[in-house]
């Protein structure tokens, strides 16, 4: 582990509120009866108050991507105070987002909320492994990236909410903070009963627990 410690964040549901700025879009589509809907219970959105299939929200995911979804996402409350803790506390922070239909949007809104970070996939250069490049070439405190596959990063901490990111993470003995959602319990459970992990619901929290895995990493 490094001297200051990489922690992986994710946007999505993890950062940001993707299922309020997703309910505003469907609004803006003519979609009714959507803006009381309970948090999803499945990650597709194929359950009670949502949809009846799991192929429908990917082509509404679409529509809303056109209609500045990303740009419509807002924060959890504390997540940028959590953010400077994390900094202050020694940490680097790489804001990491599977995202593959955004095109600019994501550099697009964190220069509009004021989270200035360079993108590190333009720091990748051929036949070099990207985790490397995050790892022991990059030495800003914040910036952010697109990956699939968030294990590749070799983050320190990851904080993520997706229950198959979360299950391939831990396969791999990685250490997870879970946003906890209605359709991640089992992956909180896993989490806390494993010892890989810890489950928030306040991003206030998220700094002590952090820093909490960082020194049991270290044992």
């Amino acid at each position: 582990m490094s001297e200051r410690p990489l922690i992986a964040i994710d946007l999505d549901n993890t950062f940001v509120n993707y299922t309020t700025a997703f309910k505003e879009c469907l609004e803006q589509m003519g979609y009714d009866g959507y803006a009381d809907a309970p948090d999803p219970s499945d990650y597709s959105f194929a359950c009670e108050g949502w949809f009846d299939n799991v192929r429908t929200q990917p082509v509404l995911h679409r529509r809303a991507v056109g209609l500045g979804l990303y740009l419509r996402e807002r924060p959890y409350p504390h997540a940028p105070e959590a953010l400077d803790d994390l900094r202050h506390g020694g940490f680097r922070i790489v804001l990491a987002t599977s995202r593959y239909d955004d095109q600019e949007d994501t550099d697009r809104w964190l220069c509009g909320m004021g989270f200035e970070g360079g993108r590190l996939n333009d720091l990748a250069e051929c036949n070099t492994d990207f985790a490397t490049i995050v790892r022991d070439r990059w030495t800003a405190w914040l910036g952010w990236c697109h990956a699939f596959d968030k294990t590749a990063l070799g983050a320190d901490v990851t904080v993520e909410d997706n229950p198959h990111t979360l299950d391939r993470l831990m396969d791999k003995d990685m250490k997870v903070l879970v946003k906890r959602h209605a359709y991640n319990l089992p992956q909180c459970d896993r989490a806390e009963q494993s010892g890989l992990g810890l489950a928030f619901d306040d991003w206030a929290q998220v700094p002590a627990l952090a820093k909490r895995l960082v020194k049991e990493n270290a044992k």
